[in-house]
C-alpha cells in the first residue's frame, strides 16, 4: 500500500449452564405425601424462612414409583439391603456400591425429569447416581447427583430433580429407575420417601420468592448474578480492610484464606468509615466434607448496636461447583435498621472439626439481572462514556479455555505496525501502542535510495515525485532502525527489487514542462503532474532515468552488508527483510519506471536474484515475499488481469494460482542450488466493499460497522463468503497454510499490511482486536497494521488489550491456548482468545463482545489449567481513558463468570494455582 502519499483512500473498490440464581428447594406433590397439603409459599413460611429467601418449583409428578409406599404397577427389584414393609420412607443400605431398582412394564409418557427425595448421613457427601434402564441393550447415561440437581433442602431431607435430557437424551423406551451409590459409603441407612417421574418442564423459582421477584422485575425470566460492589477479601485482603479474626488462620499468600472454625471459631474483617450501598453480603467458601450447614454471618460496629445473626443454609446459596459454595445474604436481613457498621463477622454456629475452611471472596454485592443495568433493562441502546448500554437480557454463553489441548508459541511479530514518514517525528504514541515490531514498507520504499539515504519516489500515490522521505532531511532508513532498537522494537525492512530507485530529491515523473498540463497537478510543485492527460488518457511514461537510477541486486547486497557491519556494535537491527512491495501493481503504482504488467516469470526471476543478494549478505536473514496486495493477485499476475490479459499468463503456467506456483518454484530452486530464498509468505489484506475505508476514514453506520467486524472472518473462516466484489470464500490463513504445505513446507505467514478503516470508531477497534486474536490463533509469523492507530483510539486500545492493558506491562502471554464455545452459535457475535505463561501460573484472555446492543453473560471454564487463585477483570467500551478495572462476578475454582458490555473488549488476567 502507499506509504508516503497524502491520499488515504484504498485503490481497489472491485456442558452445563452456570447457575446464576439462588439454589433452594421445592415441594413436589405426590399421592400420599402430606406435603401436598401445603403450597410452596406455605412451605417457606413453615420453615421460618426470612423474607427474601426462595424455593424452586418442579413439574408435578405424573408417574410415581414410590411415595411412602410402592405404587401400583411398580416392582421392587433392587439389590441393596432394604426395608419397605411399613408405610413410610424406604430404608436402604448403599454400602459396597449398593443400589435400588424400581420396575414397571409398559412405561409411557412425556417426562420432564426424575424427582427423588432422600435423607442420608451428612458424611456421605455427594454419593448418589441415578439412571434409567430397560430389558434391551440400550446403555442409558449414568448421572451423578450434584448440587445442580438440588431443588431444596428441609432439615436433613434433600429434594432432587434430574432433567430427562440428561437421563434419556435419545428418548429410548425404558422400564426401570435405578438409584445407587457411585462411591463407597458407610452401612448407615439411607431413607427415601419419594421417587417418580414428572411432567415436562424444569425447575423454576417459586412465585413470591426472592429470585422469582428479581426475575419478574427484569422480565423474560432472566437469571440473576452476583455483582461485587465492595470486596473485603478477594484471594487477598483488599485495601483498607483489616484482619481481626480470633480463630487460627492463614491469609498471608494470595489465594483462599484458611480458617479453623473449631470450638465456635470465627473471622472478623474490619474497615474504618465503611460506607457501602449494596444489596447484600456475599461470600464464597469451601468447607470440609461433613460440616453441613455451619456458618453464621453478621455485621458489627464499635457501638452498642446488636445486629441480627444469620445462619447460612441452602436458601442463600447461588451456586456450587467443585466443592465451593457461593452465598448471598440480603442486607435487609443483616441490617434491617440500616445502622452504620464497620465489620463483617463470620463464625461457626455449631461445633465442627479442626479442618481448614477456605474462603476466597467476602464482601458486599448486588444481585442483578445481566442486562447491562441493575433492575430493569433499558428499552434502547444508548452511548455512555464512549461505550454502549445493552437493551434486553444478556445472552448466556459458556466458553471453555482448554489447557489440555495442543497449543503453540505466539510470535511477537504479530503485534506489528508500519512506519509513517510524515508522522514519525511529530508523534510519540506509536511507542505507546504496545507494538513489538515496525515495518518499513509501502509503495515509496520500492524506490528508496539507501546510498542517498533520505530520498524515495512517491509513485502514483502522489504525483510520482522524488522527495525527502521524512519531516527532517537527516532522517534515513538507519534512523528508523536506530529508533526501533532504542525502543526495544523489532524491524521489518522492505528492500527494492523493482530495479530503479530515486536519483535525487526533486525530479518528477511527468513534468509539466515536457507533458504539458495534466488532469491533476501538485498544488505545491506545479511542475509535477499525475500522468493523466486532460482528457483522461494515461500519458506514455518517459525514460526511467527521468527520476531514477538503476538498482540491480548488487545494490541491495551492498546495502544489507552495510547494515550487518553496523550491527556488530549495536546488535541485529533487521529481523525480517521484505522483497519489495505489491509487485503485481508496479504497472500502476510505478508505471513511470515499470509500465509493463509483471508476469509469473518476472516475479520469480527478480525474487531469486534479489533474494540471493540478501541471503549472501546476511546468511541468517529472515526473508519474506512477495508482499502481494490482495485477492486478485494471490491467484493471477498483473499480465493476467491487464486489459486483454484473459489469464493467459496463468494458463501458460499450468493454470496454477500465482502464489502456489511461486512457492513451488522457490522450493525447486532451493533443492537445486541449496540456497533458501524465502522464509515467510507475505501477503496484504484489505477488506473490500463500499464504506469500509482506510485508517481513520470509513462509514460508521450500523450496517457498515457490522460488515467491517464481519470482514475479519475472511482471515480464518472457511464458511464465510466475502461480502464484496470478491464474493468468494477467502479463508486467507487456512488457504495460505494449504498452499505452503502442498508446495514449500516450513514457510511462515505474514500479513504485511492490513487495515479495517474507522480506526477512531469502536467497530474499527473491535475488528483490530479480533484480527490480533486470529493472528495468534493462526500461528502467524508476523503482521503489520498499516500504519498505526490514532492516539487513544479504539484501535489503539485494541493493541493494548494484548500489549499492556493495565499500563503496567500486563499483556497476552507467550503461549496460545485454544478455546471453544459450548454452543457453536455463541461464536456469532463473540470471541475469546486465551494465552498462558510458560510456567502455567498465569492465563490472560481477551474476550470481545462484537454485538452493538446485546450484553453477554459469559461463563468461562478453565479446563486443565489449574485453580483460579486471583483474578483481575479490565474492560474497555470506547472511553478514551482505556481499560479500567471491572467488578467481576465471583469466580469458581476453575472458572469465572463475567459480564461483557455491548461492543466491548474485556481482559481476564488470572493467576492460577495447581489443584
Amino acid at each position: 500500500m502507499h506509504g508516503a502519499g497524502r491520499s488515504g483512500a484504498p485503490r481497489w473498490t472491485p456442558g452445563r449452564r452456570a447457575r446464576a440464581a439462588l439454589l433452594v428447594g421445592v415441594y413436589a406433590c405426590a399421592p400420599g405425601l402430606a406435603s401436598c397439603k401445603r403450597n410452596t409459599a406455605e412451605a417457606s413460611a413453615a420453615q421460618g424462612s426470612p423474607s427474601g429467601t426462595t424455593v424452586y418449583d418442579i413439574p408435578p409428578l405424573t408417574e410415581v414409583a414410590f411415595a411412602t409406599t410402592l405404587q401400583a404397577g411398580w416392582e421392587d427389584v433392587g439389590w441393596a439391603e432394604r426395608d419397605l414393609k411399613n408405610p413410610g420412607p424406604a430404608k436402604l443400605r448403599l454400602d459396597n456400591m449398593g443400589g435400588w431398582m424400581l420396575h414397571k412394564k409398559g412405561l409411557q409418557g412425556d417426562f420432564g425429569g426424575l424427582a427423588l427425595r432422600y435423607r442420608a448421613p451428612s458424611s456421605f457427601g455427594e454419593f448418589l447416581e441415578v439412571r434409567l434402564d430397560s430389558e434391551g441393550e440400550t446403555l442409558f447415561p449414568r448421572v451423578p447427583v450434584d448440587s445442580s440437581h438440588v431443588a431444596r433442602r428441609e432439615g436433613d431431607w434433600v429434594q432432587l430433580f434430574v432433567p430427562f435430557e440428561q437421563l434419556n437424551p435419545e428418548k429410548v423406551p425404558f422400564t426401570r429407575i435405578v438409584v445407587r451409590a457411585h462411591k463407597k459409603v458407610a452401612d448407615d441407612w439411607v431413607e427415601m420417601d419419594q421417587v417418580g417421574l414428572t411432567a415436562p418442564g424444569g425447575m423454576k423459582p417459586a412465585s413470591g420468592t426472592f429470585v422469582a421477584e428479581q426475575t419478574r422485575q427484569s422480565g423474560t425470566g432472566a437469571q440473576t448474578v452476583i455483582q461485587p460492589v465492595e470486596l473485603a477479601f478477594d484471594n487477598v485482603l483488599q485495601a483498607g480492610w483489616e484482619d481481626r479474626g480470633w480463630s487460627e488462620k492463614d491469609v498471608k499468600n494470595p489465594g483462599p484464606a484458611k480458617v479453623r472454625l473449631a470450638n465456635m471459631g470465627g473471622w472478623i474483617l474490619h474497615k474504618k468509615g465503611l460506607a457501602v450501598e449494596s444489596g447484600g453480603l456475599t461470600l464464597r467458601y469451601r468447607p470440609p466434607e461433613g460440616f453441613g450447614d455451619f456458618l453464621e454471618v453478621r455485621l458489627d460496629s464499635e457501638g452498642e448496636v446488636i445486629f441480627p445473626r444469620v445462619q447460612l443454609s441452602d436458601s442463600y446459596v447461588t451456586s456450587r461447583e467443585g466443592g465451593w459454595t457461593q452465598v448471598f445474604v440480603p442486607l435487609a436481613e443483616l441490617n434491617p435498621e440500616k445502622h452504620p457498621f464497620t465489620q463483617i463477622v463470620l463464625r461457626a454456629h455449631k461445633k465442627v472439626g479442626e479442618d481448614w475452611v477456605e474462603l476466597n471472596q467476602v464482601g458486599f454485592a448486588n444481585l442483578v439481572t445481566p442486562t447491562g443495568t441493575q433492575g430493569q433493562a433499558p428499552k434502547t441502546a444508548t452511548e455512555v462514556g464512549g461505550g454502549r448500554v445493552a437493551f434486553g437480557d444478556a445472552k448466556a454463553t459458556k466458553v471453555v479455555v482448554d489447557c489440555t489441548a495442543p497449543s503453540h508459541r505466539i510470535s511477537p511479530l504479530i503485534y506489528g505496525i508500519a512506519f509513517s514518514n510524515l508522522r514519525e517525528l511529530k508523534e510519540n504514541h506509536q511507542w505507546e501502542v504496545g507494538a513489538t515490531a515496525r515495518r518499513w514498507g509501502g509503495n515509496p520504499t520500492s524506490r528508496y535510495n539507501w546510498k542517498l539515504g533520505n530520498v524515495w519516489n512517491t509513485a502514483n500515490d502522489y504525483f510520482f515525485r522524488n522527495v525527502i522521505l521524512g519531516t527532517s532531511p537527516q532522517y534515513t532508513s538507519d534512523s528508523f532502525l536506530q529508533a526501533n532498537l532504542q525502543h526495544g522494537v523489532q524491524s521489518a525492512l522492505t528492500v527494492p527489487m523493482l530495479g530503479w530507485v530515486a536519483k535525487d530529491a526533486t525530479s518528477v515523473g511527468f513534468p509539466k514542462s515536457f507533458f504539458g498540463p495534466q488532469q491533476k497537478m501538485d498544488p505545491d510543485v506545479p511542475e509535477a503532474g499525475n500522468g493523466i492527460g486532460p482528457s483522461g488518457e494515461a500519458l506514455s511514461p518517459p525514460s526511467p532515468t527521468q527520476t531514477s537510477v538503476e538498482a540491480p541486486p548488487s545494490f541491495i547486497h551492498e546495502w544489507v552488508r552495510s547494515i550487518r557491519e553496523k550491527d556488530q556494535t549495536r546488535g541485529r537491527s533487521v529481523h525480517q527483510y521484505i522483497l519489495d512491495n505489491e509487485p503485481m501493481l508496479w504497472n500502476t503504482t510505478h508505471r513511470d519506471v515499470h509500465p509493463e504488467p509483471a508476469t509469473y516469470d518476472e516475479l520469480l526471476e527478480r525474487t531469486i536474484a534479489y533474494g540471493t543478494a540478501v541471503r549472501q549478505a546476511d546468511p541468517d536473514a529472515v526473508i519474506a515475499g512477495p508482499a502481494e496486495w490482495g485477492w486478485t493477485n494471490y491467484y493471477n499476475s498483473a499480465a493476467d488481469v491487464a486489459p486483454g490479459g484473459n489469464k493467459k499468463d496463468r494458463k501458460a503456467h499450468g493454470n496454477v494460482p500465482l502464489l502456489a506456483w511461486y512457492l513451488k518454484k522457490l522450493s525447486e530452486h532451493e533443492k537445486q542450488t541449496g540456497t533458501r530464498i524465502l522464509d515467510v509468505v507475505d501477503v496484504h489484506f484489505y477488506p473490500q466493499g463500499e464504506g469500509i475505508g482506510f485508517e481513520e476514514s470509513g462509514a460508521t453506520d450500523p450496517a457498515t460497522s457490522a460488515r467491517r467486524i464481519r470482514s475479519t472472518r475472511a482471515l480464518w473462516d472457511p464458511t464465510y463468503t466475502d461480502e464484496s466484489w470478491i464474493d468468494d470464500k477467502v479463508e486467507l490463513i487456512p488457504r495460505l497454510k494449504r498452499w505452503i504445505s502442498e508446495n514449500y513446507p516450513g514457510r511462515g505467514i505474514s500479513i504485511g499490511e492490513y487495515n479495517f478503516g474507522a480506526t477512531k470508531h469502536m467497530s474499527g477497534g473491535l475488528a483490530q482486536a479480533e484480527a490480533l486474536g486470529r493472528f495468534a490463533e493462526g500461528n502467524l509469523t508476523s503482521a503489520f497494521l498499516f500504519t498505526y492507530p490514532p492516539n487513544r483510539s479504539p484501535t489503539f486500545w485494541a493493541f493494548r488489550a494484548y500489549r499492556n492493558f493495565d499500563g503496567k506491562g500486563g499483556g497476552f502471554q507467550d503461549n496460545f491456548v485454544p478455546s471453544r464455545f459450548e454452543k457453536a452459535s455463541d461464536a456469532q457475535g463473540m470471541s475469546l482468545f486465551a494465552s498462558r505463561s510458560d510456567d502455567g501460573k498465569r492465563v490472560v484472555a481477551v474476550a470481545l463482545n462484537l454485538q452493538p446492543d446485546e450484553a453477554r453473560n459469559a461463563q468461562v471454564e478453565l479446563r486443565g489449567c489449574g485453580r483460579v487463585a486471583s483474578a483481575r477483570v479490565l474492560g474497555y467500551a470506547g472511553d478514551p481513558s482505556g481499560f479500567s478495572e471491572r467488578k467481576s462476578f465471583l469466580q469458581s475454582g476453575t472458572g469465572m463468570q463475567v459480564m461483557l458490555a455491548p461492543w466491548s473488549m474485556t481482559v481476564l488476567d488470572l493467576t492460577l494455582a495447581r489443584e
